[in-house]
C-alpha cells in the first residue's frame, strides 16, 4: 500500500470513515506521511479524543517527526528541537501572559519565522503576536485553559503554528453573549469569532484576537483552517479573507483548532 500525505483532505475521510462506524484497524502501519503541521496536530487532537482507535499512533511515518511526537506522547509541559525549527508548549504551564516560559517560546517562534522561514519584516512578530492573542483566548474563552497546546514549524520559505484546546468551542463561548444567546450553528460561529470585534464579552475593544493573522499575511499566501464543533472554515490564498472562507460540516471537534501556515 503507498504511502499518503497526510493532508487536512486525509484527515477528514479518516474522521467520517471512523464516526460513520467502518472499522479501522485494518490500516496497516506507516500509511500516512505528515508533511504539515496543521494536519497532524488535528489527526493528534483527534486520536486524544478516542475518535481513532490507539493502534492509529501507528499509521504515521514519523521518523522526520519522532522527536516531537514524543514530546507530544509524554506531555512535555514545553519542548524544542535542538535547531528551533519544532517546538510546542502546553497551556497547563502558562500561568499568565506574561509567563517566562510563553516569552521564550515566543522569541524561538519569531526567530525561527525571521531567520528560517525569512518571512520579510514585521512578519515574525505578528505571528508571534498572533499566538499570544490565541493563547489569550484559550486562557479566557475555553472555559479549559489547561487543555490548550501551541505548536510551531519552521523550514525554508515556510512559517506553521497551531493554537488549540480542549474546552466548550466557539458555540458555547458566544452563546454566553446575550446578542448570540439563540446562535445555534457552529459554522457561523466560526464565521462570527473570526470577524473583528465579535466576543462572548460585551465591552468595547474586546473580540479583535484573530487580526494580526490577517494582518501579518498581507502579502504572503496562507493556509487558514479553524475547526470547532462540527464545522471547519477554510482559507487560501495571498492575503486570505473571510470573503474567500469556505465553511464545511465535519465530524465533531470538541474546542477549538486554529492552524495557520504562511508561504512566502
Amino acid at each position: 500500500m503507498p504511502v499518503r500525505d497526510l493532508t487536512f483532505t486525509a484527515v477528514d475521510e479518516l474522521a467520517f470513515a471512523a464516526v460513520g462506524g467502518r472499522p479501522l484497524t485494518d490500516i496497516p502501519a506507516e500509511s500516512y506521511m505528515p508533511s504539515e503541521l496543521g494536519p497532524l496536530m488535528e489527526f493528534l487532537f483527534l486520536l486524544s479524543s478516542g475518535i481513532f482507535p490507539d493502534s492509529a499512533q501507528s499509521w504515521l511515518v514519523s521518523r522526520r517527526l519522532t522527536h516531537f511526537l514524543g514530546a507530544w506522547y509524554d506531555g512535555h509541559n514545553s519542548w524544542l528541537s535542538e535547531d528551533a525549527r519544532l517546538g510546542l508548549i502546553h497551556t497547563n504551564g502558562i500561568s499568565s501572559t506574561c509567563d517566562v516560559a510563553l516569552t521564550r517560546f515566543l522569541m524561538s517562534v519569531q526567530r525561527s519565522a525571521r531567520e528560517v522561514s525569512r518571512l520579510p519584516g514585521t512578519t515574525p512578530g505578528q505571528m508571534a503576536a498572533a499566538i499570544q492573542e490565541l493563547e489569550g483566548n484559550i486562557q479566557e474563552h475555553s472555559n479549559a485553559p489547561a487543555t490548550g497546546i501551541i505548536a510551531f514549524r519552521a523550514t525554508a520559505g515556510v512559517f506553521e503554528f497551531v493554537v488549540a484546546d480542549r474546552g466548550i468551542g466557539l458555540l458555547a463561548s458566544l452563546r454566553q453573549n446575550t446578542a448570540f444567546s439563540l446562535l445555534a450553528d457552529h459554522g457561523k460561529a466560526l464565521e462570527l469569532a473570526l470577524t473583528d470585534g465579535t466576543s462572548r464579552y460585551t465591552e468595547a475593544g474586546r473580540g479583535h484576537g484573530f487580526r494580526p493573522i490577517f494582518v501579518g499575511l498581507t502579502n504572503l499566501r496562507g493556509r487558514l483552517r479553524f475547526r470547532s464543533g462540527d464545522h471547519a472554515l477554510s482559507m487560501d490564498g495571498t492575503g486570505p479573507t473571510l470573503a474567500s472562507a469556505q465553511v464545511s460540516q465535519k465530524p465533531s471537534f470538541q474546542g477549538f483548532f486554529a492552524s495557520v501556515s504562511c508561504r512566502i
